[in-house]
């Protein structure tokens, strides 16, 4: 009898431990759960966070300089990740009027979220895909000499009778330069000021030719030209 009490004292704490252990297995695992929950909802937090500040820091409108080859559509794609958001830029840029007709160097608003509204539906399902330009339908772009300059006044719609002192005004002006920009915002051959708003104020060959028509009544009225006022132009052509 005292060696089965023996033995049997010896078992009882073997059989403690195991009941312990067997106890304490599920409440370990719902520690290791709990502690896990909290380190990914602490995690997600972080994340919206993060992701809070990147946006709040993110610029809500970036500028970008057209290319040659680009298409609102690939410069959607490259901002956005899909070519199907270039009404947000043709939206944020009044001064595109077609979307189809984008010219090298013109400066963009890239908006950094979708406009309020979209005023233009597409004609055809793949508007806004052409490429930029360089030129105008005669070629006429990039430096132009005064022959150069007299037909681009005619083609943008600019007296005939006129286009002699046009073209001596944008030499005297910019030398003939596409892309002549001014530490004062002027741009392009007849240097038309950033004042007059970027469908103005624009590298785009009969754009700026059409504002220097309209600013100068046609070629009437160049006292909006400093090389004109005070005879710079002269002999330049």
């Amino acid at each position: 009898m005292e060696k089965v009490a023996e033995k049997a004292g010896k078992a009882a704490p073997a059989v403690a431990i195991a009941g312990v252990l067997v106890a304490a297995a599920p409440q370990a695992h719902a520690a290791v759960k709990a502690a896990t929950t909290a380190t990914v909802a602490e995690q997600v937090r972080t994340d919206a966070s993060t992701v809070a500040l990147v946006r709040r820091d993110q610029p809500a409108t970036r500028r970008y300089t057209v290319r040659s080859g680009d298409s609102l559509s690939k410069i959607s794609e490259g901002f956005y990740g899909t070519s199907a958001d270039w009404r947000w830029i043709y939206e944020a840029n009044r001064s595109i009027t077609d979307p189809n007709d984008i010219y090298v160097g013109e400066s963009l608003a890239i908006p950094g979220h979708a406009p309020s509204t979209v005023s233009y539906t597409p004609k055809h399902a793949k508007s806004g895909v052409k490429s930029a330009v360089l030129t105008s339908a005669r070629s006429l772009s990039g430096t132009l000499g005064c022959d150069g300059l007299e037909e681009l006044w005619v083609d943008a719609g600019g007296s005939q009778a006129k286009a002699f002192t046009a073209a001596e005004v944008a030499m005297a002006e910019s030398g003939g330069n596409q892309y002549a920009l001014s530490p004062t915002d002027d741009y392009g051959y007849w240097q038309i000021n950033a004042s007059h708003g970027p469908a103005q104020a624009t590298f785009n060959p009969l754009g700026n030719a059409r504002a220097a028509i309209a600013i100068s009544d046609d070629g009437v009225s160049w006292g909006a030209w400093t090389t004109y006022v005070d005879g710079a132009f002269e002999a330049r052509c």
